[in-house]
């Protein structure tokens, strides 16, 4: 997450940076296109170090739930070979405010 802002990133890299990108989409801070960019790196990041550390099954749940939007991701699913199995950025952003909805009731 080099390009993000090192002031307003949590520093240690873990679960807490992956839900800040989604508070951050969610409240209109960030655009979707930063999380499409670097949600899934970041993930992967936080992998390489070892098990996630989710405060919860259901926060686990709603991380994948974005991971999983993120892998059939299409900046154009209209060009794709079966574009109804693609997301568009907003089918991203509209994921994205679900997961921070029930992220605040978790």
């Amino acid at each position: 997450m080099a390009d993000s802002d090192p002031d307003t990133l949590p520093p240690e890299l873990g679960v807490p940076q992956l839900v800040w990108l989604i508070e951050q989409v969610d409240s209109g801070q960030l655009p979707v296109e930063e999380l499409i960019r670097s949600f899934r790196d970041t993930h992967e990041d936080i992998e390489r170090l070892g098990r996630p550390k989710y405060r919860s099954k259901e926060e686990a749940r709603l991380i994948w739930d974005i991971l999983w939007m993120l892998e059939f991701y299409s900046p154009n699913p209209s060009l794709e070979e079966n574009p109804s199995e693609w997301h568009s950025a907003e089918a991203v952003l509209a994921e994205v405010q679900r997961v921070a909805k029930r992220l605040k009731e978790v």
